[in-house]
């Protein structure tokens, strides 16, 4: 009699299939990954785009960039008064005078501009006023502003500061902020002893920068460049502010780097953020977003982050959009944050 052959694989033979499967997995996994990542960055870039579209329509509109935040003088002070975060003036930012060109015009017609992003005037929790009247638009989450590579995160004050009176409004975040230039948010007007030298950049306290005044050329100057998110009490990514890191960056810092350009702070520390420690600050350093709380209002400063591999995106003057490598000399960087300091800057060094 013929006896029949059992069909089947040995042990052995699908150990050998499962670790094939297993390396061409390991194989394809990073091209895979490198190709949604690519996808994101192309994304991001689309977005930088469109706002440095949106950024010379409103120059053709009001012959001037919008300035990089709305203040003044408080009543009963004098000229030289310089008003900080909520401390009684508007302080709404560049990117709330962006809104009617990114198609957001209902929202522009929403944002009560009287009171600003903070409120004014006032004394006391008054000066908040505005960012409680504001808060349904500074809750709306804007997604030409966030960087599909980048985690989509939210803003909350921290209940341990003043009692938590601020704590109610929610804010979304975004990944886009203006360049500050090479110093701190307080920019020329720092209170440090020896504050580092200040070279005017594209945005600021001042406002009034017209096409004109960008001597050093619209296509050697950086207008935007990309930030992270920070965690839900970090102020980081918070572009209804302007508070370093939210609606603006500094160059002190090279692309994802945490060396202080000008040497006032440790190569370690991170971003040097606002006062009352571990308020406004929530050091990551897995998620690149390493800091240091407790510095002053116009001390603080912070540098253009993003999570594509080796540099980010930055809007230059002449509305278009450059990847910045992290390898950038310090010199170059801040030069190319600079509007009229005549630096010479080569094509191939940024």
């Amino acid at each position: 009699m013929s006896r029949l052959r059992r069909q089947g694989f040995t042990l052995i033979e699908l150990l050998v299939v499962i670790a094939i499967i297993a390396v061409l997995i390991a194989l394809l996994l990073p091209a895979v990954q490198a190709a949604r990542e690519a996808a994101r960055r192309i994304q991001c870039t689309n977005n930088m785009k469109q706002l440095g579209l949106a950024l010379h329509n409103y120059v053709s509109t009001h012959n001037s960039l919008p300035p990089g935040r709305i203040w003044a003088p408080r009543p009963g002070k004098g000229a030289g008064d310089f008003p900080k975060i909520f401390s009684g003036t508007q302080n709404t930012t560049w990117f709330c005078l962006m809104l009617p060109l990114i198609e957001q015009g209902s929202l522009a017609n929403a944002f009560n501009f009287t009171l600003g992003a903070e409120g004014y005037p006032g004394s006391g929790l008054e000066v908040a006023a505005g960012y409680f009247a504001n808060s349904t638009v500074s809750a709306t989450k804007i997604s030409s502003f966030q960087c599909p590579s980048d985690r989509d995160n939210k803003f909350q004050i921290n209940t341990s500061y003043k009692g938590g009176v601020l704590s109610g409004p929610i804010l979304t975040k975004g990944n886009y902020a203006a360049s500050w230039g090479n110093t701190d948010w307080g920019q020329k007007y720092t209170s440090a002893p020896t504050g580092p030298l200040y070279l005017r950049s594209a945005f600021g306290h001042d406002g009034n920068v017209t096409l004109a005044t960008i001597t050093d050329g619209t296509s050697n100057t950086v207008f935007v460049g990309e930030v992270l998110q920070g965690g839900m009490n970090d102020i980081r990514g918070a572009m209804w502010s302007s508070v370093s890191g939210g609606a603006s960056f500094m160059s002190r810092f090279t692309p994802n780097s945490t060396k202080d350009y000008l040497g006032f702070r440790p190569p370690t520390d991170g971003d040097y953020l606002n006062n009352d420690p571990g308020l406004f600050c929530s050091s990551e350093p897995v998620q690149q977003l390493p800091c240091v709380s407790g510095a002053g209002d116009n001390e603080s400063f912070a540098g253009s982050r993003s999570r594509h591999p080796g540099g980010v995106n930055a809007v230059l003057g002449d509305g278009s959009v450059r990847f910045v490598k992290n390898t950038i000399n310090p010199a170059v960087w801040v030069g190319l944050n600079t509007i009229a300091a005549g630096e010479v800057l080569s094509a191939d060094s940024f």
